[in-house]
């Protein structure tokens, strides 16, 4: 090839033209998010079932639909939530579970259990868990309408404007209340006249319907018949007759109620900047490019104000497309950075515009040519694809620099540009590829890497690959073939160059040959120290050796957690009043908190809901927004801590802070579930937990999800008398519901818009212990019966929340982990110790981390699997390429240490070992051998000449100390930006960038008098277990 590519510079010309338009088109038509399409495999099942209890919701809901799915084949974990008005069932399945089958499984079942739920629980929402399943635009309307007229033009103008816009899938409204049509029933006339709920119920609905009769033929026409019976007024609602008097006239509803022209109960409230308003929530389809869609969005928003104005208008409270934007002009900019001081590094060794011009090709040609294969693949451009490629900026041009060096330095020696390509570039052919491949069987097996952070790293690691891929292809074709015609007749050195009398170009010559004659001050130096190891290459070895052991000490003071903080400007803080709270109560708390926080300088917006749809009015939550990181002096986890501190006076109100979620699980970081079966004991041992954690360093703001019993006014029908009257169970049930929740049989439809018709008792009569005296509840045989004949009330405390696991209930302690605490790691090494130690949990009770605490339990095992099966696939590929199994091992020996390299870097800068420091790790056994490659290459090609081994150390330090050099500052120059983290998107990823300097500084330094210390005795190896093969060959060849 590379012959072909110097005979033929057309043809390479053409080819890399064709790579270069095709890299830029497959660019172009790739899609923008800020994670990789991950398929998760998990469904969730929301069933609503407005005013039930959780011990209902988990009864009458929840536990039949998770005795259906338990069946279902590929299950992981079968998990529930019950909260007040919701039952919440999570299916997690084994990951190679075909999700579309899994989730159609799902769905099958639940529609099977459906006959078995009460009659007005809704109808359940099942769908996939996505990483991007977040609302990537939320709208705030602001208006000075009445509610019910505000709620409309939300639901009938905005949304369906939002709902038009390409790729949008769904639209929520929060907040605002609809209009509703209530029919408030007076028990007393009620019970006057011998009338149920349910009767009532029935009524309304029978006769707020049209109705289908049929078809006639006339002739020649057919005529499709039916009745009108849709409600048009108020008045036609209330003349519905529901009974008749002593069977003369009939009781409408207009005789034992009030009609009310109302809103919806209150249930939420919203407030932007301390404006009370309504927000929308606006999610994209899946797969669909969420930066298109949101920009897109923006545009209409500005087309429905046109359209609405004197009625509203929206404004922008949230774009979720602003941390991908944020991320890929991040990462765009450290690439192009990165090049930048590539490029210039590659300058200063050659000192030469062409060779550096060559040389540099190697970058747009690989970058561009594995956007093609991207493409192929089907990935996107994505924080990880991206930071793929950032990172693999200096990794690129190292190929194009071993080769245009030699090929520069055989140019030196006099011979011809051509000659000097075709041989120079076969000189070095070989460890090119080496390099190259051992790159690939790091990163390779990154993509196979199992579970949640395999999916993630896995559009990253083959990324790496494909560049790599075509920078090999680059550096023995279009480098030698660009060296043969255009890197001129002769090289001039930069000391033997006369300077130059230009005004610009004088003083970078003088730096030039500054610095050339340091290379060769370098050179000179470092021949006699190979002379000084050589003498003492026990000393060396047992020093590089003392080196690593105390990097592996210090590793635990590197604090270990998943993922490090972010700086992205936004964070949610969460309340929560005792159960019970009125919503008013709650109102009032939350508000003032939101004051205090909106007080700070450093705070853009907020966002507060007080309450939510299910009925929790003693919850709040506040989503916070930033101002730019060049406005502000502190950084998100900073001004957290600020804030938990202010909170402080609130603690009645439990405050918690917390990061803004964007994978879409809603956990916080540290996320421990302890399950058993005995609630009583359940709670003891959750408290325990609780109390030992909140005092562990590692964690902050460590909180249960269990709270102390809620108010309830309790129904204890006794069944014996219950039966004896002929009153069934659920009757009793069905026809309190319909007094105090109410029921809506029937709809009202008004200028094309439809509104619920509840019924239910008057306000004042819908407490059962006061007006128990008067309820009267249906009997088998249609008469009414009174409830307190078989039934008492009395006041109680049920569960606010009821969590389940593989149907066992649970307990869930989670928390927030401390920015400069010792790790997500140390805290589950604590709790294990906590539990399996110190106070192992009783029989029958067990404990599992979930979220991220599992993700990074998840992650040290795949990176110890990726660390292993790199150092084997290396080895393979070293063993293969040389036809040896011995010379490897020399290679290989500077491995260990890249890592204590990359262990000082972390402890040095206060780093953590996390998600992004390990990736780091694992790519530093793919880069730390390069250049132990090029050097014992270039020995053992001396040595195969007949050169005796020191002298072929010592001629191989002098002649491949410069790509040694090139290579390694060229990485670390396309590294630094990585590591100094530009602006406030890069900074979590600082820390790979720390590591991979940090090790290939050690490696460098390092393999420069390692390698040549243990060559020696590798060399003795080699030769005793050739003689001893020879002797056993020999052997067998006497006794056959």
């Amino acid at each position: 090839m590379v012959e072909l590519s110097i005979k033929r510079p057309v043809f390479i010309t053409c080819l890399f033209t064709l790579i270069i338009i095709a890299g830029y088109i497959s660019l172009k038509s790739l899609a923008v998010d800020l994670f990789p399409d991950v398929t998760f495999p998990i469904v969730t099942v929301q069933t609503p079932y407005a005013g039930a209890g959780p011990s209902e919701i988990e009864t009458l809901v929840t536990k039949p639909i998770e005795d259906e799915l338990a069946s279902v084949s590929g299950i992981k974990t079968l998990s529930s939530i019950s909260q007040e008005g919701l039952s919440t069932v999570v299916v997690e399945f084994n990951l190679k579970m075909d999700i579309k089958y899994a989730e159609q499984q799902v769905r099958d079942r639940v529609a099977k259990v459906r006959n078995k739920l009460p009659d007005d629980v809704k109808e359940s929402i099942i769908r996939r868990v996505d990483p991007a399943d977040q609302p990537i635009i939320m709208v705030a309307l602001e208006s000075e309408l009445p509610p019910a007229e505000l709620f409309d033009l939300a639901d009938q103008t905005v949304k369906s404007r939002f709902e038009q816009v390409d790729q949008v899938g769904l639209v929520e409204i929060l907040g605002g209340r609809k209009r509703e049509i209530k029919v408030e029933l007076d028990l007393k006339k009620i019970s006057d006249f011998e009338i149920s709920a349910s009767q009532i119920k029935n009524s309304l609905g029978a006769s707020g319907k049209n109705t289908p009769i049929g078809k006639v033929d006339r002739g020649d026409k057919t005529n499709v018949l039916r009745t009108l019976g849709e409600y048009r007024n108020l008045e036609e609602i209330k003349q519905v007759p529901v009974n008749f008097q002593n069977f003369n006239r009939p009781v409408t509803v207009g005789d034992i109620g009030q009609i009310k022209d109302t809103l919806q109960d209150e249930t939420s409230r919203t407030y932007v900047n301390g404006k009370s308003g309504l927000l929308l929530q606006i999610y994209r389809q899946s797969g669909a490019n969420t930066v298109a869609v949101a920009d897109n969005i923006k545009k209409k928003i500005e087309a429905i104000n046109q359209e609405i104005v004197g009625k509203g208008k929206l404004n922008l409270v949230q774009d979720g497309a602003k941390p991908i934007r944020a991320n890929v002009d991040d990462v765009n900019e450290t690439i192009v950075i990165g090049i930048l001081l590539t490029v210039f590094v590659v300058f200063f060794f050659l000192t030469s515009f062409r060779s550096t011009f060559i040389t540099s090709l190697a970058l747009p040609n690989s970058l561009l040519g594995a956007f093609i294969l991207m493409a192929v693949a089907g990935f996107s451009i994505n924080i990880m694809t991206l930071l793929a490629l950032s990172l693999a900026v200096g990794l690129l041009v190292d190929d194009a620099i071993v080769v245009r060096e030699n090929i520069f330095r055989h140019i030196e020696m006099g011979k011809s540009p051509k000659v000097a390509s075709l041989e120079g570039t076969k000189e070095v052919l070989l460890a090119v590829i080496a390099t190259t491949m051992t790159v690939i069987a790091v990163f390779g097996p990154i993509g196979f890497l199992q579970g949640v952070v395999g999916q993630f790293f896995k559009q990253f690691g083959f990324t790496i690959c494909f560049a790599m891929l075509i920078s090999l292809v680059d550096a023995i074709t279009m480098a030698p073939m660009m060296s043969a015609y255009f890197a001129g007749k002769a090289h001039v050195s930069i000391a033997d160059k006369e300077l130059s009398k230009n005004f610009f170009l004088r003083p970078i010559e003088i730096l030039l040959k500054k610095f050339d004659r340091f290379q060769t001050f370098l050179e000179d130096s470092y021949v006699k120290l190979l002379e000084y190891v050589m003498k003492k290459p026990k000393t060396i070895l047992f020093i590089a050796l003392g080196i690593f052991v105390f990097s592996i000490f210090i590793t635990k003071y590197i604090p270990k957690t998943f993922l490090p903080p972010q700086d992205n400007g936004e964070f949610v803080v969460t309340l929560d009043l005792p159960p019970g709270t009125s919503l008013d109560k709650m109102d009032s708390v939350a508000k003032e908190v939101d004051k205090v926080i909106r007080a700070f300088k450093e705070v853009k917006q907020s966002v507060l809901t007080v309450g939510n749809n299910n009925g929790e009015s003693n919850k709040a939550s506040i989503f916070i927004e930033m101002v730019t990181s060049k406005n502000r002096k502190v950084n998100t986890s900073e001004f957290k801590e600020i804030i938990r501190k202010q909170l402080k006076v609130y603690s009645y109100a439990n405050p918690v802070v917390k990061d803004q979620d964007k994978v879409g699980g809603g956990q916080r970081p540290f996320t421990l579930n302890i399950v058993g079966t005995n609630q009583e004991q359940l709670e003891k041992e959750a408290k325990f937990v609780l109390d030992s954690l909140k005092n562990n360093p590692a964690l902050l703001d460590v909180d249960t999800s269990f709270r102390p019993g809620k108010p309830e006014i309790q129904v204890d029908v006794d069944p014996i008398k219950a039966a004896s009257l002929g009153v069934l169970n659920v009757n009793a049930g069905n026809e309190l519901r319909a007094l105090i929740e109410g029921v809506t049989p029937a709809v009202f439809r008004e200028n094309g818009k439809e509104y619920d018709v509840r019924i239910r008792l008057k306000e004042d009569q819908r407490d059962l212990k006061e007006y128990l005296e008067n309820i009267r509840i249906p009997a088998i045989n249609g008469h009414l019966t009174y409830l307190k004949l078989f039934a008492k009330v009395k006041e109680a405390q049920g569960p606010t929340t009821i969590n389940r696991q593989n149907r066992i209930r649970y307990i869930q302690i989670s928390a927030d982990v401390a920015p400069k605490g010792p790790g997500m790691g140390a805290a589950i090494t604590d709790v294990k110790k906590l539990l399996e130690v110190t106070h192992p949990l009783p029989s029958g009770m067990s404990y599992k981390f979930v979220g991220q605490a599992e993700n990074f339990q998840e992650l040290l095992v795949n990176i110890v699997v990726a660390m292993g099966l790199g150092v084997i696939f290396i080895y393979m590929v070293l063993a293969s390429l040389y036809e040896s199994f011995i010379t490897p091992f020399t290679i290989m020996l500077v491995l260990p240490l890249a890592a204590c390299g990359a262990f000082y870097a972390l402890v040095v800068t206060q780093g953590s070992l996390d998600l992004f420091s390990m990736i780091g790790c694992v790519m530093l056994l793919g880069i730390a051998t390069k250049n132990s490659i090029i050097l014992v290459d270039y020995i053992n090609q001396s040595m195969q000449a007949g050169m005796d081994l020191n002298k072929a150390i010592l001629k191989a330090a002098k002649n491949r100390l410069r790509p040694i050099l090139m290579t390694s500052f060229a990485l670390i120059a396309g590294m630094l930006p990585v590591a100094i983290g530009l602006n406030e998107a890069s900074k979590q990823r600082t820390s790979m960038g720390i590591a991979i300097i940090g090790g290939l500084v050690s490696s460098t330094l390092l393999t420069l008098v390692v390698i040549p210390a243990a060559y020696e005795y590798v060399e003795r190896f080699r030769n005793w277990s050739s003689k001893m093969t020879a002797k056993v060959v020999n052997t067998s060849e006497d006794h056959p």
